[in-house]
Parts: structure tokens; sequence; C-alpha cells
């Protein structure tokens, strides 16, 4: 009969335990066919150039000579140039602390707190000063994020695009552990101003209108771990614990009558 007793306690614990887990593991809990209509996402921030920034800069004109001058490299052997961080931050143009670019020939370019496009716009102006007609490619290559806490690969990442959302930075990371919270997400956001924090539930369909949903270059997110993770990672223990008690109880009883 005690046997029985506790081998019902351990057949509880483990039900109610995964049981649990199941639940907390499911993204976007709320949102169904009914629903999906209703569900609005937040429009991405436009990035501003920040200092220590690294820009990609390309003019492509008719004259090979002033491609030859104008640009980092020589057309012809720029193939691999940017095949790895390090190359991207030896030949990118850095930003200064003044919010400057240097561009060869052109000379430097005010584009600090400008987007992307802006500052192209600014540097095509320049350019056309120089060379008449040619074409500028200007794109940010320094955008870093981390992503640390209850995640398979916590670290930093570089980020290639021109958007990115917690979701896609947390499937870099190899998505969330069995023990991460799903429905604490911190997202920290450093300004040159002030850092801004956003709590993000991504059990819920209000994560898409975040402001925290869409990331800016530099963006730390933080996975918190269950409160009970301690808990189910002692689960074996604990179960190997009431079966020993149990064993132990049938053989005193045995002992004993």
């Amino acid at each position: 009969m005690v046997k029985k007793q506790y081998s019902w306690i351990l057949v509880l614990v483990l039900l109610l335990s995964s049981c649990s887990l199941q639940k907390q593991l499911v993204y976007l809990q709320d949102v169904d066919e009914e629903t999906m209509e209703n569900v609005f996402f937040k429009e991405p921030i436009e990035y501003r150039i920040q200092n220590q920034d690294i820009l990609y800069i390309k003019i492509m004109s008719m004259s090979d000579e002033a491609n030859e001058l104008m640009n980092v490299t020589s057309m012809r052997y720029s193939q691999n140039l940017y095949q790895n961080e390090t190359s991207l931050f030896i030949n990118g143009f850095s930003v200064n602390d003044s919010g400057y670019v240097d561009v060869p020939v052109v000379g430097e370019i005010y584009v600090m707190d400008m987007t992307i496009d802006e500052a192209k716009e600014v540097i095509t102006k320049r350019v056309d000063e120089f060379v008449i007609g040619a074409t500028v490619i200007v794109k940010l290559i320094s955008f870093k994020f981390t992503v640390i806490g209850e995640v398979a690969r916590p670290g930093m990442y570089t980020n290639y695009n021109n958007q990115l959302t917690v979701l896609e930075a947390i499937g870099r990371a190899g998505d969330i552990t069995d023990f991460g919270n799903r429905e604490r997400i911190l997202v920290v956001r450093p300004t040159k101003k002030e850092t801004r924090t956003f709590r993000i539930d991504l059990t819920k369909k209000d994560l898409l209108s975040s402001d925290g949903f869409f990331l800016l270059p530099n963006d730390i997110v933080y996975v918190e771990p269950l409160s009970n993770k301690t808990f189910r990672l002692n689960i074996p223990t604990i179960s190997l614990f009431l079966t020993s008690v149990t064993t132990l109880i049938l053989v005193l009883s045995f002992v004993l009558k």
C-alpha cells in the first residue's frame, strides 16, 4: 500500500512538471486564425548613425581612375574584402567622435544622427562635386546585438540586414532552452543619452506591437530563467530519491513482518 502511494506521488510530480513545461514552450499562444487579422506590427525604428559606427561606402562611376581613387581599394581586388569582421573593421569607414566619415578624395562628411538613406544622399551630393553621375552605396556594417541568458548559444552576433526582430535574434542564438522564461524577455537598448529597457512576453501577440520587437544595433536581449528551474533540474534526483524511499519502505515492511 505504501509503495503504491509513493509511486502515485512520483507519477503526479512528473506529470505536473511536464504539462507545465509544455505550456511554457509555446510562442504567441493567443494568436489563432480568428485573431490573426487583429495583430498589428510595430513600425520599425529607423536607426540613426552614431559615432564609432562602421559604414560600407562604395562609389561607382564610368571613370576607372575615379573609382580607384575614391574607394578603399581597387575595384579589381575587392572581391574578398569583406569576408570577416576584421576586414570589415579595417576597410570600413568609421564615424569619428565628431560625427564625420573621411572618404578618400571627397574628404570628411558629417553623417551623425542621420539614417542610412540620409547619409547616402549627403555623400552622393558631395561625390557629385568630383564625379558627375556616380552611384553611391552606403550600408551599416556594425549592426551587432547580444543574446544572453537561457538560450542555446548566448553571445554577440552581427546582423547584415536592415531590420532584425527579437524573434530572429533569439533564433540566431539557437532558441530559448526548456528552462527559459518566454514570458519575461528583457531588451536593453543603450543610447548616447540614456539606456531604455523593454519587457516582452513571447507568449502574447502584444509583442508584435512592442517598441522592443524590432532591435537596433547594440541591443541586448536577456532571457530570464524559469523560477522553478532548480526544481526541474533536480527532477531526476527527486525521482531517484522517491524510488529509493519506496524500495526501502518495501524492504522494511518485509523484514518487520
